[in-house]
């Protein structure tokens, strides 16, 4: 004879299976739900913009600004001159010492140094001059070399001509700054009978090398720079005297320049015009 299971067993049982059947049923849907959802791939990253390659800047060097060039005025050539010079009167290289005033003081100094003779002046607004061995006179070319060694903007040197002394003399003189000048010196009183004046004929200055010339004849005088006739001027008053170098401090109150070559020629006398023949008419 069957017996029956206790009830309470069999509500154990039951439950049971209805939890295993429940967690059946939760995975089967959980799979169902999985297969039907679509996953989606996961984006690829971005990738960065391409960099630009750097564009190669080129600096150009800043140009030092230049002086502006003025053209100079057209020059006189001074071949006419050389046709009408005559002998060589005195030529000196400086080699030696042939009778040029020389000698040293408080003011400055007066030398033949290695083949030139050298003024160094060494007190502001103070002249110092050189003359040379020759006799006085009248009618002649003078020239020399002139480099300046020590130089300020208001320095000047040159040529002395028809020199009776300190007090009475012409001067034709550059300064450091490149300018030019004739002055005409009397007792008591000094006339520039050429102003300072800009001819762009001379190397302005210091370690720069001029060749400054003069024509003298009677009253009438003609100035070169570096072989070029720069101008002329008229004067009476002294007619002959000795002829030398010069060398005037300006405020810096220190100049020094050296002479070179120094020349001086006669002048040819001026070609007598030739008489013209007169016909004579016929009676």
């Amino acid at each position: 004879m069957l017996q029956r299971a206790p009830l309470g067993l069999i509500a154990n049982q039951w439950h049971r299976v209805t939890r295993r059947l429940s967690l059946i049923l939760l995975l089967a849907g959980a799979a169902a739900m999985s297969g039907c959802l679509s996953v989606r791939p996961k984006p690829a990253p971005t990738p960065p913009p391409p960099t630009a390659s750097p564009t190669a800047v080129v600096i150009f060097p800043t140009l030092v600004p230049t002086a502006t060039w003025t053209p100079p005025p057209t020059p006189s050539p001074a071949s006419d001159l050389v046709v009408g010079l005559g002998d060589p009167i005195y030529v000196d290289d400086f080699r030696a010492d042939r009778g040029w005033q020389l000698g040293e003081d408080a003011l400055g100094a007066t030398s033949i140094f290695q083949g030139e003779l050298v003024i160094a002046v060494r007190q502001p607004n103070t002249a110092r001059f050189a003359l040379s061995p020759t006799d006085p006179l009248t009618d002649f070319y003078l020239e020399v070399t002139a480099r300046a060694e020590i130089c300020g903007p208001e320095d000047e040197f040159g040529l002395i001509f028809r020199s009776r002394g300190m007090d009475e003399h012409y001067r034709f003189s550059l300064t450091c700054a490149g300018q030019s000048r004739v002055v005409r010196f009397l007792p008591g009183t000094a006339a520039a009978l050429v102003p300072f004046t800009d001819t762009y004929l001379a190397l302005p200055g210091a370690s720069t090398e001029n060749r400054l010339a003069v024509m003298a004849s009677g009253g009438i005088f003609r100035f070169l720079i570096n072989g070029m006739e720069a101008f002329t001027a008229r004067d009476p008053l002294l007619s002959s005297g000795r002829v030398g170098v010069f060398v005037r401090a300006g405020a810096s109150g220190q100049t020094t320049v050296s002479f070179d070559d120094f020349s001086v020629r006669a002048l040819l006398p001026a070609p007598t015009p030739s008489a013209t023949a007169t016909r004579t008419p016929r009676p």
